[in-house]
């Protein structure tokens, strides 16, 4: 199936969509997005979602409004939770008591505690979902269709049978996303050093500048100050949560940096930075190129 952006003509219009109604729990930011995104992409189709905390929903973003989950479950053929990973598990528990047949699927950032839950909650329809997509602001006025175009879409194997996570996989690159499959574990270890780091960097940076420079630094920090603190103006309840359930590696990756960084001989004679600079821009170009190979061409 080739991904393109909205806007252009894709091999996903002209095919049914794998789910024709679709129920979002949390019509915040991504699920804002999930909800823009299917009705472009198939027209047709039905979204259901839950009102968002943040205020009004955009109009055209849902076909229709419902405050009970359970209802929302038993009127999908696929619930999508975008609600913090705290929560997740009470909400499996009513949807599997609902006794609903629609594919249930998640969003959260941590994987471990979520495919956990919903084996405890005897959700047998669950597969477990990851978009890394998304921004510093939340709430469902920054949703945007595009949001997932040549994003990584992360998917965990559930409780679900095989054919669900088949279709599940249909809809994430329909969306235009790049679909990868992994264990929970892996996949907790791994945002921990490319996502859940980089937000606690971003919010330590900051804070050190602020509590050193808050006079003189605004007026020169130029863009490289901003690119590397743009996330420290992230939500902190949404962070807290993330990062309490994935403490274990958030603190490895921690400690991996810290023991990448120089003394101050290190930098005095110029020895770490050469060799550090060297490293990085060998790994980054690597990255690059093993990121383009997997991004899909409009």
């Amino acid at each position: 199936m080739i991904a393109q952006r909205p806007g252009d003509e894709t091999l996903a219009e002209q095919q049914p969509p794998p789910f024709e109604r679709i129920g979002i729990i949390g019509t915040g930011l991504i699920g804002g997005s999930i909800a823009l995104a299917a009705r472009h992409t198939w027209p047709g189709v039905r979204v259901i979602g839950t009102p968002s905390r943040g205020g009004p929903l955009p109009d055209g973003m849902l076909d229709r409004l419902e405050s009970d989950i359970v209802a929302v479950a038993r009127a999908s053929d696929l619930v999508v939770l975008c609600v913090p990973v705290t929560i997740m598990p009470a909400m499996m528990a009513a949807i599997a008591r609902a006794g609903t047949s629609a594919i249930v699927t998640d969003v959260g950032s941590t994987k471990r505690g979520v495919m956990a839950a919903a084996r405890e909650a005897g959700l047998t329809t669950f597969v477990g979902g990851h978009p890394m997509a998304g921004g510093e602001r939340p709430g469902a006025r920054e949703a945007r269709a595009d949001l997932f175009v040549g994003r990584p879409w992360l998917l965990v194997e559930g409780t679900a049978p095989r054919d669900a996570g088949v279709r599940l996989e249909t809809f994430a690159r329909a969306l235009g996303a790049v679909v990868d499959w992994m264990p929970a574990d892996v996949h907790d270890r791994t945002v921990a050093y490319v996502s859940h780091l980089p937000q606690v960097l971003a919010a330590a940076l900051m804070n050190t500048a602020e509590q050193a420079v808050a006079t003189t630094g605004p007026g020169v920090a130029g863009n490289a100050f901003a690119e590397m603190t743009r996330l420290a103006s992230s939500p902190a309840a949404m962070w807290r949560g993330i990062c309490a359930e994935n403490a274990d590696y958030v603190a490895e990756a921690l400690r991996t940096f810290l023991a990448q960084l120089p003394d101050g001989v290190g930098l005095a004679d110029g020895a770490w930075l050469h060799d550090a600079l060297e490293r990085s821009a060998a790994a980054r170009d690597r990255w690059r190129r093993l990121r383009n190979d997997t991004t899909p061409r409009a």
